[in-house]
């Protein structure tokens, strides 16, 4: 569209009359808010509450630390180096809790 037919598109647009509600309308829009249900307060924020939402995240980097543990031992066993079990030995040699 040129700017002249969107000027003359305008001022018919303005000399037009607003449109009227219908004479209803008030009540209609009463009608509407008294269907609404009342707005429930929100649940009480709680340490129990609170914990429930953090507990899901919680679990999943315990369980991601977990796996890099398992996935450590594994590579340190196949590398060669001592396994927990040696070294909770050598550890409990050293502070003298064998019974020899």
């Amino acid at each position: 569209m040129n700017a002249r037919k969107l000027n003359q598109l305008f001022t018919a647009a303005r000399r037009e009359p607003a449109p009227l509600p219908p004479a209803d309308f008030a009540a209609d829009v009463l009608r509407a808010v008294r269907r609404e249900p009342p707005a429930r307060p929100g649940a009480a924020n709680t340490l129990f509450n609170q914990l429930n939402r953090l507990f899901p995240r919680v679990a999943l980097v315990a369980s991601v630390i977990i796996a890099l543990c398992v996935a450590t031992e594994v590579f340190n066993s196949s590398v060669g180096e001592p396994g927990l079990d040696d070294d909770s030995t050598q550890l409990s040699a050293q502070l003298g809790l064998n019974a020899d």
